[in-house]
């Protein structure tokens, strides 16, 4: 029951619903601090109101193909309050990628283990 939609280079798996969503897209411009991406990206998106109720969870490298960070929050839209995990990864010196997974933050431990899987199971492009 899952859609699956594109907008502009970002392919989106949505469960109907206040549910699941995995967003994927991929670059071939990798940045390669993707810790201070992530930061630079995280000033500009608060301040212009991207996301309100705006509460950072952590902002940290983590260990992930080449390099890695992940971006983890909340914030609330539509009156819910959503749990993100922004994973922006490096696969070769030519290719990166950004993995969106957000669930209603009341539901992100009992889908914590889906978010593992499709970390774990993610093959790049060849």
């Amino acid at each position: 029951s899952w859609t699956v939609s594109r907008k502009g280079s970002i392919v989106y798996f949505d469960e109907p619903g206040p549910g699941r969503l995995l967003g994927v897209v991929q670059t071939d411009q990798p940045q390669w601090d993707p810790v201070a991406d992530w930061r630079g990206k995280e000033s500009y998106r608060v301040a212009r109101g991207d996301f309100p109720g705006y509460r950072r969870v952590r902002l940290e490298a983590v260990d992930y193909f080449l390099k890695a960070a992940d971006w983890e929050f909340t914030y609330v839209r539509d009156g819910v309050r959503l749990h993100v995990n922004n994973r922006g990864f490096i696969t070769s010196p030519h290719r990166a990628y950004g993995m969106w997974w957000s669930t209603p933050d009341s539901q992100w431990e009992r889908y914590l283990p889906d978010l593992q899987l499709i970390q774990r199971s993610f093959r790049p492009a060849t």
